[in-house]
């Protein structure tokens, strides 16, 4: 079975992101000494959930269908790395433990989300990437509790499986969205000249008896939202990242994170331990005009009921039904 949206009733604004946005995607990775079969193509995808990779030739078992090399993956380490707020990453890390882990890439995402917005800023590295990405409820069809008012999930959730955890999720990126706000408020409000960083000008500091005013504690406009739209991608898309010392990360991997789920899929995925670089391969002979299907997590396994299903990936599978239901 295929991913399949689960609502009708509580309607989703759909809003399909522009297709030639993909080609820069795959333009940015080759860029970035990505692999790309020539038999591979990016158009609509027939579970009518946004886009979808497809065969425009035939493909072989084994055949390696993409290549995705480290540094176009997003990793917990570009996020430490980060020029400006690596240490305060680091820092908060340390202090919250693994859990941090997430909350730091979310804080990163939505820093680079909302400066590349920033004429004055110019362009995040990763700008190509994100412009395919559902920041926002409906985008390519991505539905997601996290997107939902507090009133809809009384209203639809109270009283089933997911009703707990949809709420859990909700204070989680709540208070990780109050956290970030204090590391980088500051730095998206002077991006957009609406305060000065230390070394800039600042009329107040040239008039003796005007003190400088208190940092407003309320975030930056659009980042409550930007912070639950790198969730969304987060906890839809990212996989898992294994570290040397055994240890897994979390990291989002370009193109092999927008094939739709099947309980059947007809690729496979691994990463390479020499370098990094996450290969795609069919699992089987594909044929010409044949959708790529990867398996988010088995549809049989004990620890992702179908109530998980949605409030991680914000659908159940082979449900049509309306949301009501």
């Amino acid at each position: 079975q295929h991913r399949q949206q689960f609502s009708r009733q509580y309607a989703v604004p759909e809003k399909s992101v522009d297709g030639a946005k993909y080609e820069v995607l795959l333009d940015w990775v080759k860029s970035n000494g990505g692999e790309i079969n020539d038999n591979i193509s990016i158009k609509k995808s027939s579970q009518g959930c946004g886009f979808g990779a497809f065969t425009s030739g035939e493909v072989k078992e084994d055949e390696i269908l993409f290549e995705i090399p480290r540094k176009a993956c997003l990793t917990l380490e570009a996020a430490t790395n980060d020029d400006k707020f690596g240490k305060a990453f680091n820092s908060l890390i340390e202090k919250a433990g693994p859990g941090g882990n997430t909350v730091v890439m979310a804080g990163y995402m939505a820093k680079e989300y909302l400066l590349a917005k920033e004429d004055a800023t110019g362009s995040s590295a990763w700008s190509a990437y994100f412009d395919t990405l559902p920041w926002e409820r409906g985008i390519n069809g991505q539905e997601h509790v996290l997107f939902w008012p507090g009133d809809k999930i009384e209203e639809l959730l109270k009283g089933s499986t997911c009703y707990a955890e949809a709420r859990s999720l909700r204070g989680e990126v709540g208070l990780a969205t109050n956290i970030m706000n204090k590391v980088l408020g500051a730095s998206i409000r002077v991006a957009r000249g609406e305060d000065v960083d230390e070394g800039g000008f600042n009329i107040n500091r040239m008039i003796p008896w005007k003190a400088k005013p208190p940092a407003p504690e309320e975030p930056p406009e659009g980042f409550p939202e930007a912070m639950k739209g790198a969730f969304v991608c987060l906890l839809t898309r990212a996989f898992q990242d294994e570290k040397e010392d055994g240890t897994d990360e979390e990291k989002l991997v370009p193109l092999l994170d927008m094939l739709q789920h099947s309980d059947t899929p007809n690729v496979r995925h691994a990463m390479r331990k020499a370098d990094g670089t996450v290969e795609v391969r069919a699992r089987c002979d594909i044929p010409t005009g044949t959708e790529l299907f990867n398996q988010y997590r088995s549809e049989e396994e004990e620890t992702m009921p179908y109530s998980r299903f949605f409030t991680r990936f914000g659908f159940v599978p082979g449900i049509s039904e309306d949301m009501e239901n």
